[in-house]
């Protein structure tokens, strides 16, 4: 075979491209370096292809070309939207985002499998782009240092992150044809098979080039240096085996380059008509993802001046939300989780995402012409309903905005405030709600409270309490009992056992009793930001009135509600959950829990006080330090816990589909085989009420749902105490 070291060097030229995705992917980098005299390590770039240098600068000047295109056609779809207020805030904690979650894929490692497939793919791409860039720097810049030890370590690492490539590859071949994940043939596409499949032609051939080159070059020559370069060098021996002429391997090697870089570029011009536009978004999405709590929702700046409450039309979405439906890519994390989607109800919200992406598509050239020619907001442009034929309603209305959605999606969109949006639309400005959603939101402004025909009143759980203070400012903490606390039969215990747990730490305490009212979190949740905004400022107004600094609510939405948006109306309060209020005065000794509970528990996370505010730790404490309490987990639990189906107001309101949110909850509950489900949230208690004697029928052995603070409060007191308590 011919020595590469006699043939004249060749012109130093480009093997890829300075832009940086584009040119690893391509792989070029595996047959690429720059020829240097003498006998170190070392090979010509263009080795066997001299006009390959013109190709490869014609197929980057298409391909970036159509790039910009794409991009540009893009953009002017987010540009209908409006303003995003904050965007380019708190840029600091936004480009850790963008590193942690958007280009190290934080969230993809929930799915271990899906971590490591994504790992090794994208891993190969950055390690393939720095291969291609140093090839050419050492090509067109007056450097030189891809020879000698040094080169033959390129050669190896080059090689190493192909090969990690092409397992990624395969993870994903299998994942998606043989594996039954189902959740991938949702919304399965033709580009879908050339994404992956046309990646793996890309790295393999890439093999196959570099073999065809080393069989003609250094198998002979120079068996040292090929062997760093080991994927190539295997192949080259499996072709070696049919004894193939120097002559017949340099046609090969010629035809498989040009294969390779059409392939190449062919694979990153789907960039601009794929999913494949995720590489760019993701991180773009990630550095966009607010910076503030999940929990909250945007206010409605300036409510008595808008024209429009809400989202009804297309450009209504901010450019951010818009930008987001971009970035999805369809791979059904989200739906797999969401409640309402498990329970057969009318909710995708990878669908709803897809569906508002086609509508964009559909509308948004035409809305912006128009805007350009009339500068208006061009909401007669479009003859088909954004809400009712492109979005139902029914599917706005089964979310429980439990933000599991959100959570899963590996490239942040942010679903909730999105249905949000397009319920407010629905309910301040069509008047479109369901009958019983109606009566809970009448009920709210008339009386304060969304319970209708309740007979119990703000004090009745006081009723047999002694001592129960009232706040007059001078106490360190309010204890807010809330609407479900103080008004729902089934939860006036957890009221109760709250009080006498605080009472028993020896905190300095008090509450406002008939002076309560709703803080507005229903409303808010089912889309009427008006009448929350309402109740939002009388209450601070409240609190501020009474010199209120510190609360303690029994229920995990007036939780999130203080802490999280109350901020929104300059009510700026220290807000704590009962949980994690008695965790604390356990650890600290206020507290012993030293009466055995012989009971088997299952431990619940509600929504609002784990996933959305990150309180996971303080109940399980608690449990920890009742004696006699064995706890099992349910299979979903933590961060993947699934919701009781109560939230986004579908308390108020008929579940529509095949089954109900909390009897598919209650099951997992049952199956753990524990006597009692155990929770933190009084919405979460009625849901198993209800739940548990519709999948277990049987009275007898049938499990029982409980607050942590029932529990604690048999430990701390004495069950025959508490018995006696109820009793009196």
């Amino acid at each position: 075979m011919a020595d590469s070291t006699n043939r004249p060097a060749r012109p130093q030229r480009l093997v890829g491209a300075w832009w940086g995705p584009a040119v690893g992917l391509s792989a070029l980098g595996f047959y690429a370096s720059a020829t240097v005299p003498g006998d170190a390590p070392t090979r010509e770039i263009f080795f066997n292809v001299p006009d390959g240098a013109w190709a490869v600068y014609a197929f980057l000047a298409a391909l970036v070309g159509l790039l910009i295109f794409g991009f540009v056609r893009h953009a002017s779809l987010w540009s209908i939207g409006q303003p995003t207020p904050g965007a380019l805030k708190e840029i600091p904690s936004r480009l850790k985002n963008t590193v942690r979650l958007g280009m190290a894929q934080d969230k993809v490692r929930r799915d271990r499998y899906a971590g490591i497939m994504h790992w090794c793919i994208f891993s190969s791409i950055v390690v393939l782009t720095l291969v291609t860039a140093q090839v050419a720097i050492e090509a067109d810049f007056p450097v030189s240092f891809l020879h000698g030890d040094y080169y033959l370590f390129f050669s190896f690492y080059g090689d190493l992150f192909g090969v990690i490539g092409l397992i990624g590859v395969g993870m994903a071949l299998y994942r998606r044809y043989f594996a039954q994940m189902h959740r991938i043939r949702w919304d399965e596409r033709l580009e879908d098979h050339l994404i992956i499949v046309g990646l793996g032609l890309v790295l393999l051939s890439g093999f196959f080039v570099e073999a065809a080159r080393i069989m003609v070059t250094e198998m002979n020559q120079h068996p040292d240096w090929a062997r760093w370069s080991f994927g190539g060098f295997t192949v080259a021996k499996g072709i070696g085996v049919f004894g193939f002429e120097d002559h017949q391997m340099l046609a090969f090697h010629a035809y498989s380059w040009w294969f390779h870089v059409a392939m190449a570029f062919g694979w990153l011009a789907l960039i601009v008509f794929t999913r494949l536009d995720h590489m760019f978004f993701a991180p773009i999405n990630a550095f966009l993802l607010r910076t503030d709590s999940p929990g909250r929702l945007t206010k409605i700046e300036n409510i008595e001046e808008q024209e429009v409450f809400g989202v009804g039309f297309i450009q209504d979405f901010t450019w951010k939300q818009l930008f987001e439906l971009d970035a999805c890519v369809r791979c059904g994390r989200c739906t797999e989780v969401c409640p309402a989607n498990i329970a057969g109800q009318p909710l995708s919200p990878m669908h709803l995402i897809q569906d508002l992406k086609a509508h964009l598509a559909d509308v948004g050239p035409a809305i912006a012409q128009h805007r350009h020619e009339f500068s208006d907001p061009g909401r007669e442009v479009s003859s088909v309903a954004l809400i009712g034929d492109v979005i139902k309603d029914e599917t706005l209305w089964a979310c429980r905005t439990c933000g599991a959605c959100v959570q899963e999606c590996p490239v942040m969109i942010e679903h909730v405030p999105t249905i949000v949006d397009m319920r407010r639309y629905l309910v301040m400005s069509e008047a479109r709600i369901p009958a019983t959603a109606q009566a809970a939101l009448e009920n709210l402004e008339m009386r304060g409270h969304p319970w209708r025909g309740t007979a119990l009143e703000r004090t009745t759980w006081m009723e047999g309490l002694e001592e129960v203070p009232m706040f007059d400012g001078s106490q360190e903490y309010l204890y807010w009992v809330g609407c479900s606390g103080s008004l729902v039969e089934r939860n006036l215990p957890v009221t109760k056992a709250v009080f006498r747990l605080v009472k028993e730490s020896g905190a300095s305490f008090g509450v406002l009793g008939q002076e309560e009212t709703c803080n507005g979190d229903p409303a808010r949740r089912l889309g009427n930001e008006y009448l929350y905004q309402i109740l939002a400022q009388q209450l601070v107004e409240t609190f501020k009135s009474k010199n209120v600094q510190k609360v303690i609510t029994n229920c995990p939405h007036c939780f999130n509600t203080f802490k999280n948006e109350y901020p929104q109306f300059d009510g700026n309060f220290e807000v704590i959950h009962h949980t994690e209020f008695l965790a604390g005065a356990m650890q600290s000794g206020k507290l012993t829990a030293k009466h055995p509970v012989a009971a088997n528990v299952t431990y619940h996370d509600s929504c609002y006080l784990g996933r959305i505010n990150g309180v996971y730790d303080a109940p399980r404490q608690i449990l920890e330090m009742v004696p006699g309490t064995n706890l099992t987990e349910m299979q979903r639990n933590l961060s993947k816990g699934l919701c009781c189906g109560a939230g986004g107001g579908n308390m108020w309101q008929e579940e529509v589909g095949e089954r109900r949110v909390n009897h598919v909850r209650s099951e997992e509950a049952v199956r753990t085989g524990a006597d009692q489900v155990i929770s933190n949230c009084p919405f979460c208690i009625q849901m198993f009420e209800d739940g548990v004697p519709a999948v277990h029928p049987e009275e007898e052995g049938r499990m029982r749902p409980f607050d942590v603070a029932e529990l604690l409060e048999k430990s701390v007191f004495g069950e025959t105490a508490v018995a006696g308590e109820r009793s009196s």
